[in-house]
């Protein structure tokens, strides 16, 4: 506990301290302006671009005016108008100013051995020796302040969940941070005739889980679209927005194991099959929430290689979720394996093919 704790602080120290001007909202210029950045991004890749269609960046300029373009990358860069070549990178920096005249297929154009490529449109805003903030009301002060510092918030939000939870369930807490607990088929009997779906203690970690859930899907679409949801994350509102869809998908995903265990006509493992279900949830969201924060920090924001390796892990992780459970409720169920591997169809199979054909249309 005490190296969790510390590992946070290291965290919560280095969220403090980032600094880094081309992914922040709003940067200090020398002549007492500010760059207010409406739209950053970073690509990353290991390999040569195959095709031309995907070394196209197209830049969506309709709803703002007096807009300027900045552009980092490790090889040319050309920026079009339709068919006509604007301007040309140099030494691996491009920036362009763009006048509202000009307002379609703009378009930025990479050379094939591009591996590295950071972006940002932003304007230009007067500022007093007040500071950044000082054209804004009060209200839409703080409002910016809580965007901008997103991370901080959901950093120490994690950290005070965490630390409730490990005062106050302290045994189930060292069982999902535990690899042996994690990963075991062992039961204890004693323990599951006490166990109830609406316990306390399932409402405070699937609460964790789902604040955790949200955080993870948070940073891995940060500056992203995210086609499913219909939101783009940039502050507390859309992070709610997410919270609460993962909130609806936890209950259904309870409701569905209850009305399953009923149709099975095995209540008993109701109450086991959700508690372990966090559990092991829990333990493999910590550890790609944490790694996810770590890269960002490090890196100012997500590479495209750990959105893939995440997306991996993720399905890695629910496979391994359902071996175990698998083999944990024939242990306690009377269940033979034929009919056990009809209920998971039930509770587990299907859902996850469904909603894996809807999120990938």
């Amino acid at each position: 506990m005490q190296r969790l704790v510390f590992l946070l602080s290291i965290f919560l120290i280095f969220s403090c301290e980032q600094e880094k001007p081309e992914k922040e909202s709003i940067q200090a210029t020398p002549d007492k302006e500010v760059r207010k950045w409406h739209l950053t991004d970073t690509l990353i890749t290991s390999v040569k671009w195959t095709s031309d269609s995907i070394r196209q960046v197209n830049l969506d300029l309709n709803h703002l005016s007096e807009l300027f373009l900045e552009v980092k990358s490790d090889a040319p860069v050309y920026l079009f108008y339709g068919d006509k070549l604007i301007e040309k990178s140099s030494d691996g920096y491009l920036q362009h100013s763009f006048n509202d005249s000009i307002r379609n297929d703009i378009f930025l154009s990479l050379d094939r051995n591009v591996q590295m490529l950071t972006y940002g449109i932003y304007t230009v805003e007067k500022t007093n020796v007040n500071g950044a903030y000082s054209s804004l009301e009060n209200t839409e002060r703080e409002s910016k302040w809580i965007s901008d510092n997103i991370l901080l918030i959901l950093l120490i939000g994690a950290s005070l969940f965490m630390v409730i939870i490990k005062v106050n369930y302290d045994k189930r807490y060292l069982n999902i941070l535990s690899f042996n607990k994690i990963f075991t088929t062992r039961l204890n009997e004693g323990d599951q005739s006490r166990m109830r779906i609406m316990d306390q203690d399932n409402f405070v970690f699937a609460g964790l889980y789902a604040f955790l859930t949200a955080g993870l899907i948070y940073f891995l679409s940060l500056g992203r679209n995210i086609g499913f949801l219909g939101i783009e994350p940039s502050g507390v509102i859309e992070f709610l927005k997410i919270l609460i869809i993962v909130v609806i998908g936890l209950i259904s995903k309870v409701v569905l194991v209850s009305i399953a265990s009923n149709l099975f006509g095995n209540n008993k493992i109701s109450a086991f099959y959700v508690k372990e279900m966090l559990n092991i949830n829990l333990f493999f969201v910590i550890i790609l929430f944490f790694s996810s924060i770590s890269i960002f920090l490090f890196e100012g924001a997500i590479p495209a290689f750990w959105l893939s390796t995440a997306i991996y892990a993720m399905l890695a992780f629910y496979i391994i979720r359902l071996i175990l459970l698998y083999f944990k409720i024939l242990k306690l169920s009377s269940f033979t394996n034929l009919y056990l591997f009809s209920y998971f169809c039930t509770t587990e199979i299907f859902p996850f093919l469904i909603g894996l054909k809807y999120f990938m249309r």
